[in-house]
């Protein structure tokens, strides 16, 4: 006779696939959450890295932004001193030019030109006096156009002069010192101080 068995085998195989599945669902599961957790601890450890890397590099450009504050301060420093010097030496340069001019200007007055003042402001020289002829302050201009020590000569005005018995005339000439003679001094206000 044939074996028969009658117990519901299906149904209990099934309940063994059953918790076969759910457990193997439930692995799967612990073992996504822990890729999850390492793939998290890992991008919060590359974080944190990236911090520490943004705050070691912001202390380094505030030193290397203080350094360079002072080496702006050097170079102000340094300009201001070089500033300085060219002036010292200019004025060093030009310290003989007044008894130069003098003598200049005394070697080349012809007789009959007398002079009122003199008046320097940088290389200019504003010249008042009176002559006794226009012929006698054209040949004093030629004298300067001339001359090594001076150039540009502009003769603004000539005034003659009817309360003297003569015929002397009042006059006002502008002229330059050379370059060669008296370098241009050129103030700033840094130098100044």
């Amino acid at each position: 006779m044939a074996y028969v068995n009658l117990l519901p085998w299906r149904e209990g195989q099934r309940q063994r696939q059953k918790k076969e599945y759910l457990s193997i669902l439930g692995l799967v599961a612990l073992l996504v959450l822990a890729v999850f957790w390492l793939i998290g601890a890992g991008v919060d450890r590359l974080i944190e890295n990236q911090r520490f890397r943004n705050a070691y590099l912001q202390k380094e450009i505030a030193v290397l932004d203080n350094q360079i504050d002072k080496i702006k301060d050097i170079k102000a420093q340094k300009n201001a001193i070089e500033q300085q010097i060219a002036l010292i030496e200019q004025l060093q340069s030009s310290r003989n030019v007044a008894p130069h001019v003098l003598n200049e200007l005394a070697m080349l007055v012809p007789a009959g030109v007398s002079f009122k003042s003199l008046e320097r402001t940088g290389n200019r020289l504003v010249l008042e006096g009176q002559s006794e002829s226009n012929n006698r302050l054209a040949e004093f201009m030629r004298q300067l156009q001339n001359s090594e020590v001076f150039h540009r000569e502009d003769l603004s005005s000539i005034i003659a002069n009817s309360n003297n018995s003569g015929a002397i005339s009042d006059f006002k000439l502008t002229f330059y010192i050379s370059p060669s003679i008296s370098p241009e001094i050129n103030v700033t206000e840094e130098s100044k101080k």
